[in-house]
């Protein structure tokens, strides 16, 4: 998995250095963000800030070299082992992967350390939409599963947390944030109703029943799709945030409070 993992990776950060047109810089964000002053309504003022973001960045920021956000592109994934004694024991590749409603994330629990370069939010999308092309192959509770085609995930309150901490960089006499690392971790999902077209090459008999089975089963196959969904996102979201805060100063995000 491990070694898969990082060619999707590799993959993610091919898609992303295509988008990644930008040449020298703005050095300030659009107007339509929101912009927050460090005093005691930081914290309430960044997850205004935040909902702002997401949907400015939803169609994606060709300045700073930044894709649509929403729906997300992301490369492919692979799931399955074969040595699998569990009862569901499915090999599934992904491609083509869009990630619907990103945009809708409602940031809470914020907190913001400036001075040591460090923020970090909690996060809830009440319907997140994945959907793919698939090929799959395997068992589920004995039964054969077989299917090329499009699936989609639609999960049900799925939340996250997410943090950075970064260092202090000086350019042209100005200060920068360099993000250090970057962490993302899906924390919880109420469910997740899945439905595979095309099973057994469209077969009317056999693919309804096998639907229906995964979907009594789908927390053991969304266990397997989370890892590197989570990957994914995380590398996403980092190298997001990484190309805004290279190209505008502290300052210009986070503004000084007047005395």
């Amino acid at each position: 998995m491990a070694r898969f993992l990082s060619t999707v990776l590799a993959g993610a950060a091919a898609l992303l250095l295509a988008g990644d047109l930008s040449t020298g810089a703005p050095n300030k964000l659009p107007p339509q963000f929101k912009l927050c002053t460090r005093d005691e309504k930081l914290t309430s003022c960044l997850e205004e800030a935040f909902v702002v973001a997401l949907h400015q960045l939803a169609p994606g920021l060709p300045e700073f070299g930044i894709p649509s956000l929403d729906p997300l592109h992301l490369p492919e994934i692979g799931v399955g082992d074969e040595t699998s004694n569990s009862p569901v024991n499915l090999r599934i590749h992904l491609t083509d992967i869009l990630v619907h409603n990103l945009k809708t994330a409602k940031p809470s629990n914020t907190k913001a350390d400036l001075d040591n370069y460090q923020l970090s939010t909690h996060g809830i999308v009440n319907l997140l939409g994945v959907e793919a092309d698939y090929v799959m192959d395997g068992r589920i509770l004995l039964l054969p599963a077989k299917g090329k085609g499009r699936v989609s995930f639609n999960v049900t309150n799925l939340e996250g947390d997410a943090a950075f901490k970064g260092e202090k960089q000086i350019k042209k006499g100005k200060e920068y944030l360099k993000i250090n690392q970057f962490d993302f971790r899906i924390t919880h999902i109420e469910s997740v109703n899945i439905y595979f077209d095309n099973l057994f090459n469209g077969d009317k008999t056999l693919g309804p029943p096998i639907n229906k089975l995964i979907n009594e089963n789908w927390q053991e196959i969304w266990s397997q799709v989370q890892l590197p969904l989570q990957e994914l996102l995380q590398y996403t979201f980092k190298e997001f945030a990484r190309r805004i805060f290279d190209k505008v100063p502290m300052d210009d995000v986070f503004l000084q409070k007047t005395r």
